[in-house]
């Protein structure tokens, strides 16, 4: 089954350009698949040749053996000169080249009849191997495990249907500055996609999760994914002789998920002196299983800390350390849990130069994201809880008085409405909605 991935839209514009393309993300994320989705649309939509476009791994050795040896004879390989013709290579698992940057860069340089598009499952080693030869030559982008969009078309097209209505009228009022509905009171539709969106809280998105028949299967598949796969590739980078440190450290982190980081505290509880562990934490975010956030600094005499707060890029990735696959409903951290997917989807609609932050105060008031928006500030607090009305914290309309923002969101179960606090517009909408 073939589920179409949003980051094709984000892509379209740029397969006309001349600069290359990378694609990053962990394993088992779709990106052999999604190489498949890009060729139908360049055939289909931008009416290139289907025998100009052309898909090969870097897994299989004798392919990578040749491309590191004659990178421009293995392109034209493929690729045959055909005047006024663009030649499309898409190579999958490009991490494995050895000074692969270098070699793109001549193939670049040198055939204008050529556009290549790699993927890989570390940004590290892109960065690595391509960053610094390739600058201006290469855009890059991320594939995630399915957003809760994504979830939803793959598991019920209605659902889908009523879940992009809803959140296509939040971020036109969010990104447009168009007017939000006013309407005050239930959503009527929350119920039914909480049920979906709990789901996706507890499972998450990696698309064989997702496919599964039913919660064994699932069990299996996110434990054959962390053993098998992403336990292996961090192994590999951290060039560790046993994985007992890690293992430990992405279950504290798991456990703590969405609360301060204590450098120290991760350090006793894990062996890891703080050189090791930072770099332990550097590699999780580089493998793209945790994401960090900052906290959001203006008056520095006020606000509290710089230790960071570290989420999950997939809640079932997450709950499957925890040991814990249990519905919302049964579990202790079901707050952290739906704040988690809230930060992942905070991270999947980040444009170039958004920032994601968190607010903290000497004086105890916090809220949990601060989203910068083409340099404005959105507070965005999580309230999964039902409201009959609209109902302001203390820490959130603390931070409005101090910063006076635009606009703000406070995300619910069930209760949806815009609502004015001094200058400052704030939309209350169900989680599932956003």
């Amino acid at each position: 089954m073939i589920i179409q991935r949003d980051l094709l839209e984000k892509i379209k514009p740029f397969l006309n350009r001349q600069e290359y393309i990378s694609i990053t993300g962990p394993r088992q994320t779709g990106k052999t698949t999604f190489l498949g989705l890009l060729k139908d649309c360049l055939v289909n939509n931008l009416k290139a040749d289907k025998g100009a476009v052309h898909n090969v791994t870097f897994e299989d050795r004798k392919l990578l053996i040749q491309f590191e040896a004659e990178p421009v004879s293995f392109v034209r390989s493929y690729c045959p000169l055909v005047p006024g013709k663009i030649q499309y290579l898409m190579i999958d698992e490009f991490q494995y080249a050895e000074e692969g940057g270098q070699k793109l860069k001549l193939i670049y340089d040198t055939m204008k009849d050529i556009k290549i598009i790699i993927t890989g499952s570390s940004s590290l080693d892109i960065k690595a191997q391509v960053g610094k030869y390739m600058v201006g030559r290469i855009l890059a982008f991320n594939i995630y495990p399915f957003s809760f969009g994504e979830f939803l078309r793959a598991k019920d097209a209605r659902a889908e249907r009523i879940y992009r209505q809803k959140s296509a009228e939040v971020l036109v009022w969010l990104f447009e500055d168009r007017q939000a509905a006013r309407e005050k009171g239930e959503d009527a539709f929350a119920g039914e996609l909480n049920s979906h969106y709990e789901e996706f809280c507890v499972w998450g998105g990696y698309p064989a999760v997702v496919l599964c028949a039913d919660r064994n299967e699932r069990h299996k598949v996110l434990n054959d994914l962390y053993s098998n796969y992403i336990l292996r590739d961090i192994k590999g980078l951290l060039e560790l002789a046993t994985e007992k440190e890690l293992l430990s450290l992405s279950r504290i982190l798991a456990a703590q998920a969405g609360s301060l980081v204590s450098y120290q505290g991760l350090s006793q509880a894990t062996g890891l002196d703080y050189r090791q562990l930072k770099k332990h934490l550097n590699i999780l975010q580089e493998t793209f299983i945790t994401g960090e956030i900052r906290p959001f600094f203006r008056n520095r005499q006020k606000e509290l800390t710089k230790n960071p707060k570290i989420f999950f890029l997939d809640p079932g990735f997450r709950n499957n350390l925890m040991e814990n696959m249990n519905g919302l409903e049964k579990r202790p951290d079901s707050g952290a849990v739906v704040e988690n997917a809230v930060f992942i989807r905070l991270n999947g609609l980040r444009r170039d130069g958004d920032r994601i932050n968190f607010w903290r105060t000497k004086a105890g008031a916090e809220v949990d994201f601060i989203f910068h928006l083409k340099g404005k500030e959105i507070p965005v607090e999580v309230k999964f809880s039902r409201f009959e009305g609209a109902k302001i914290s203390r820490s959130y309309a603390s931070f409005i008085s101090s910063y006076d923002p635009a606009k703000g969101i406070i995300l619910t179960k069930n209760y949806r409405g815009l609502e004015k606090r001094g200058s400052t517009e704030i939309a209350f909408v169900p989680a599932c909605c956003f």
